[in-house]
């Protein structure tokens, strides 16, 4: 895996993972000890900057195999043994290096926008339109300017395992995606995420 596509999966991962859970104030009567409930534990670990909170209930290596099982033929020629040697370095190394990234991320996200160019610097603000997705996410853009809208969270867990789906909505786009977030239980009332299965409709609706 070259050095962009690692980029652009460590970026989409923390897009999926903070973008969508972020939106957890859409049900926060969600009583304690439910799936739904432990987005808004992450959502507000998110706000109070607490990385160690946000990675209890995220569990990176799981996410990472089952992403590179799932979806690594398509970026990668597993046909050979160096392809068969990048999918087992990410498995190996890409867990530690996402986490972090994520742990950067949630405790100084600013480092994460984009590098003001001669233009930009002659405007006051950017257009939506100028800004990537990270920086629109770290404004609080995203979802808080309602281009991006979550319209209904519904969960589903027999005690053990949960899929909580998330339905996004991308107003500017008119486009309606259910995202999937496998969780599976710690023991103590709360849940881990443990797979994301619909990260590349997650990436495509959260999309200026």
């Amino acid at each position: 895996m070259n050095k962009s596509n690692s980029k652009g999966v460590i970026i989409a991962l923390i897009i999926a993972v903070v973008g969508a859970l972020a939106a957890a104030w859409y049900f926060l009567w969600y009583i304690p000890h439910t799936p739904a409930y432990t987005l808004k534990i992450i959502h507000q670990a998110v706000q109070d900057k607490d990385a160690d909170e946000v990675l209890r209930h995220v569990d990176v290596k799981s996410i990472v195999k089952n992403i590179v099982d799932r979806e690594g033929d398509k970026y990668i020629d597993t046909s050979n043994p160096f392809g068969k040697a990048a999918v087992a370095a990410t498995k190996t190394f890409g867990p530690a290096l996402i986490e972090d990234v994520m742990r950067k991320y949630i405790e100084d996200p600013d480092s994460f926008k984009s590098q003001p160019t001669t233009t930009d610097t002659n405007n006051t603000a950017q257009s939506d339109d100028n800004m990537s997705m990270v920086d629109r996410l770290v404004d609080g853009r995203l979802f808080k300017a309602h281009d991006v809208e979550v319209k209904n969270i519904k969960s589903e867990d027999d005690g053990d395992t949960a899929t909580v789906t998330v339905t996004i909505q991308n107003n500017k786009k008119n486009m309606t995606k259910d995202i999937r977030v496998l969780m599976r239980h710690l023991g103590d009332g709360t849940w881990v995420i443990y797979d994301i299965p619909d990260m590349e409709d997650l990436y495509t609706v959260t999309r200026k």
